[in-house]
């Protein structure tokens, strides 16, 4: 069974692939130069190229580690049944009380258990399809999902919906209305 991280965790993991391994790479280059070299400046400027580089390298090394290592192995499903679609947190009015919402990427979907699930793309699921997870999946309809992902509340994450595995009920739903979620919205008063 998979054991979500905490957000320490999380952190400490993230911290060490993209900061301590690029950092320790970096000062055995740089040392090494320094001793071919001998000379004090060198070293320094070694051992910062040599950290920018190996961080340009880990990054999507330390992507794909984490999407293989937590990602792939928290893919669940799960029956649930839809309670709203809403802006996503970060999204906000701007001084004259106007948001903006462009895409499915911007909403999140609520549950009647009071759940939120993402609905983003991903390109190492090879998920593209946030458009059509968002029509599928209709307000007080119940589904089964797939998706992957925990609840976060350090850093405000939520599990990221895949796919809508099957349709358990969709009586007294209606399509949901485009203009009900994107374009330009009023603060309401």
């Amino acid at each position: 069974m998979f054991v979500a991280p905490n957000w320490f965790e999380g952190w400490l993991i993230q911290f060490g692939i993209f900061i301590v391994i690029p950092l320790i790479v970096a000062i055995i280059i740089g040392l090494i130069i320094k001793r071919k070299k001998d000379s004090k400046g060198l070293g320094l400027i070694s051992l910062g190229i040599s950290f920018i580089i190996v961080l340009l390298i880990m990054m999507p090394v330390g992507s794909v580690f984490w999407h293989y290592t937590y990602e792939v192995p928290s893919v669940q499903e799960k029956i649930i049944t839809v309670q709203e679609w809403q802006p996503k947190a970060g999204i906000k009015y701007n001084t004259e009380g106007v948001m903006t919402i462009d895409n499915a990427d911007q909403l999140m979907l609520i549950t009647t258990e009071g759940e939120g699930f993402l609905n983003e793309e991903n390109f190492l699921f090879q998920k593209f399809n946030t458009r059509d997870i968002f029509n599928d999946l209709k307000i007080n309809g119940t589904y089964k999902i797939k998706y992957y992902g925990w609840r976060n509340g350090f850093n405000s994450g939520f599990p990221n919906i895949l796919s809508v595995e099957k349709v358990i009920n969709e009586n007294g739903t209606t399509n949901n209305k485009y203009g009900d979620y994107f374009g330009v919205k009023l603060a309401k008063e």
